[in-house]
């Protein structure tokens, strides 16, 4: 797995959302980085959501002849990091994301950040590796998945859809503060209130007015054929972890409900909770 530009600076995003002092952070897969000084100089001279100490430490990081993914972690305010990956590669915990690291691993820390850039499509177990994303994250931390999209064909498993991430926080009561397309060089489209229902739009065949199709066709000329799904969520309780049902089929399964702790359509939620983050942004 590759530390990126998209994920160098939506690891800035995220640190600006804890509050807590000297947060931690985990990642799912040993990250090997392709930053560079130059990159960091123009996060430096571009950037104007890094602070004070954090533009410091990104200058004196840039200076220097080589550094790793850890290394820009600590640059920009995080205490600890870590990473986890079945290869043990860049001193990473050599755990098994196919199985509940907890009961395999008795591993049971909590970490203020967790990512999941470019690992889990490489997981044959989803159930497994969301569950260890959830058990990773304290109360009120925040997740950071960067995720195939469109195209990338044969580059993993799978590929995730925006739905997938929408009824996963309605399961589980997570925030979700942003979802975005973007390219792994860092280009990013975010969208507004209006695409966010675009978003979640199902493709039938033989459709040709799809209002998604065209929202993708735009997000390819801006950001190149393989795109990635950007998603940051924030963990609300510590209840355990809940499989998601696609929240379209949720009058189907009534006498279910309760066991999937849904309350309404995932997607109406997400984009709500999008809607009122930029907002808040703005």
């Amino acid at each position: 797995m590759t530390f990126n530009p998209v994920a160098a600076l939506n690891v800035i995003e995220c640190k600006n959302i804890i509050s807590t002092n000297d947060p931690k952070a985990v990642d799912l897969g040993s990250q090997t980085s392709s930053i560079n000084d130059i990159f960091v100089k123009n996060l430096v001279d571009n950037n104007k959501t890094i602070n004070s100490i954090q533009k410091k430490n990104l200058i004196n990081l840039s200076n220097s002849q080589s550094f790793t993914t850890e290394d820009y972690f600590n640059s920009v305010g995080f205490k600890e990091y870590k990473s986890i990956d079945i290869n043990g590669a860049y001193n990473s915990l050599q755990f098994d994301l196919n199985k509940n690291i907890s009961e395999t691993y008795s591993y049971n820390e909590k970490y203020d950040l967790v990512i999941n850039n470019g690992t889990g499509e490489h997981v044959f177990n989803q159930y497994a590796l969301f569950l260890n994303f959830h058990n990773l994250t304290k109360l009120n931390g925040i997740m950071l998945n960067i995720l195939p999209f469109i195209d990338w064909i044969n580059h993993g498993f799978y590929n995730f859809n925006p739905i997938f991430f929408a009824d996963l926080a309605a399961s589980n009561n997570y925030e979700i503060i942003k979802i975005s397309l973007a390219n792994r060089d860092g280009a990013e489209l975010k969208l507004n209130n209006e695409n966010l229902s675009i978003l979640f739009e199902q493709i039938k065949p033989n459709r040709n007015d799809s209002k998604f199709e065209k929202m993708i066709d735009i997000a390819k000329t801006k950001l190149g054929r393989n795109i990635l799904l950007v998603v940051i969520t924030r963990k609300l309780s510590d209840n355990m972890f809940k499989i998601p049902l696609q929240g379209k089929y949720l009058n189907d399964v009534i006498n279910f409900k309760t066991d999937y702790n849904l309350q309404e359509s995932g997607s109406a939620t997400a984009a709500n909770q999008i809607a009122d983050n930029n907002k808040r942004i703005n």
